[in-house]
């Protein structure tokens, strides 16, 4: 499942601060799996990691499933690039976290659509990498096909909000219950907009399955 050359998104566990590193798979050993030097995704410098650092990590399979797993820094390796040393439980210590990629979650994130040079708030219903469906309000014209620039809030599980300038392609409007629904569809992000957006669902995914609210 994990082999030389996967992308692993890490994560420390013990922190007060959020922070996430991408790093490579260089090789697979007995012992655990050995890794390049992390990159931190915000600032794009190499991380340095002490032994005994415990990590979160994840990785997409086949690009439809996410699997995490809790590691540690074990030591060093020098070969041809300098590695760290890192614990693997083996595909049975793995947790999936979801069926497909773009797992759709229930949330109400700020979201505002811009229409004739006015940002019109409102909220979402439900969200997922691949688009959201939203509450249409009063005075929201929307028309299938159109798209539309949009700000979306995410409250992230860390404390802090990320605010994603976007853009949103109108797909239906539909009447549910005493409101009026629209789904979008997410046209052009970055792979940075698009792991947030992942991140934001699998955090909520999983809030909602401790609360037992899914299965």
């Amino acid at each position: 499942m994990i082999k030389a050359g996967t992308t692993l998104q890490l994560e420390p566990i013990h922190t007060d601060t959020f922070e996430r590193y991408k790093c490579r798979v260089v090789e697979m050993g007995e012992e655990g799996l050995y890794i390049d030097y992390p990159i931190h995704t915000k600032t794009e410098k190499a991380v340095f990691l002490i032994d005994g650092t415990q990590l979160k990590a994840s990785f997409i399979f086949n690009e439809q499933t996410v699997f995490t797993f809790e590691t540690e820094v074990m030591g060093r390796k020098l070969s041809k690039i300098p590695m760290i040393h890192i614990h693997y439980p083996g595909e049975e210590g793995l947790e999936k976290i979801q069926r497909r990629q773009f797992v759709r979650v229930e949330a109400n994130a700020d979201i505002s659509l811009k229409m004739n040079e006015d940002y019109h708030p409102t909220i979402t219903e439900d969200i997922s990498a691949g688009g959201c469906a939203i509450v249409v309000k009063d005075g929201m014209e929307l028309t299938s096909g159109s798209v539309l620039p949009a700000i979306i809030v995410l409250p992230m599980q860390t404390g802090e909000h990320q605010y994603l300038d976007i853009k949103g392609k109108v797909i239906r409007v539909w009447e549910k219950g005493s409101k009026k629904v629209a789904s979008l569809e997410f046209v052009h992000l970055s792979e940075n907009q698009r792991q947030l957006i992942l991140r934001y669902c699998f955090d909520r995914q999983l809030n909602l399955r401790k609360k037992g609210l899914i299965e």
